[in-house]
């Protein structure tokens, strides 16, 4: 099977490579999103440690960001909670870079 795959992609043109991937993409990241962290559906809050984790940073920068009012975050009490889809797009956006 992988034989045909790489076949096909070595006869494929950059245009047409290119569509397939557009077309492919709305197919596959909804079927591959879950499966990169299957205990937590990707709407899902996040504590301090998950969030972290979903960002590969330490804790400690969290807490310094979220401190700095650098950081979107809600809390429940004391608790600190995020959103993965907030953290994301503040991500996209810039993150925690230095006003």
């Amino acid at each position: 099977m992988l034989e045909l795959a790489a076949a096909l992609l070595a006869e494929l043109d950059d245009d047409t490579l290119a569509t397939l991937a557009d077309r492919l993409a709305d197919r596959l990241v909804p079927a591959i999103v879950p499966r990169l962290n299957p205990s937590q559906p990707p709407d899902s809050w996040l504590d301090v440690g998950h969030a972290a984790e979903h960002l590969s940073c330490p804790r400690s920068r969290i807490y310094a960001l979220v401190s700095a009012r650098r950081m979107p975050h809600h809390k429940d009490g004391s608790r600190l909670l995020f959103r993965r889809e907030e953290l994301d797009k503040w991500v996209r956006a810039g993150g925690g870079r230095r006003p």
